[in-house]
């Protein structure tokens, strides 16, 4: 593995514990994502880093879980 294939994956990695935090801090479950149009197992792949998301999924985050989309990329 190169050296940008190892900062994508830790970017990759980032952007799913920043999904996973903003979800808990609003008291929902992985299962209460699938009410805002989320498969449960495809969502708990992109917790879980296991999925990139598309910009469309990381937008669709954001307005579910009523966060500013730059929330995921800290």
């Amino acid at each position: 593995m190169n050296s940008l294939e190892k900062k994508y994956d830790k970017l990759l990695i980032n952007i799913a514990a920043n999904i996973k935090r903003v979800r808990k801090s609003r008291g929902l479950s992985q299962r209460d994502m699938e009410t805002y149009g989320f498969d449960l197992r495809n969502y708990q792949r992109l917790e879980a880093g296991d999925h990139s998301p598309s910009l469309y999924t990381v937008h669709k985050l954001a307005v579910a879980l009523r966060v500013d989309i730059a929330e995921f990329f800290k």
